[in-house]
């Protein structure tokens, strides 16, 4: 395996193992997607950087959810 696709597992591993309330992830993908503006790239889980990791967890975490219908839409 390269460092990379180890470092992509790592990834998914620490993405199944927060623990976010919905409310959280979402505030933390509108986050996400300011830094994203901001800097011009997407939060890495593997960052050194402890927040851009949570912006990174939220938004992983934010696209499960969605994913499994926990977002009502109005």
């Amino acid at each position: 395996m390269s460092e990379e696709s180890l470092k992509q597992v790592a990834a998914a591993i620490t993405a199944k193992r927060t623990s976010l309330t919905p409310e959280e992830a979402k505030e933390l993908a509108v986050r996400a997607v300011l830094f994203k503006k901001e800097r011009g790239r997407v939060p890495a889980l593997t960052a050194h950087d402890p927040w851009e990791r949570r912006m990174a967890e939220g938004a992983t975490a934010f696209m499960r959810f969605r994913a499994e219908g926990r977002y009502v839409e109005q």
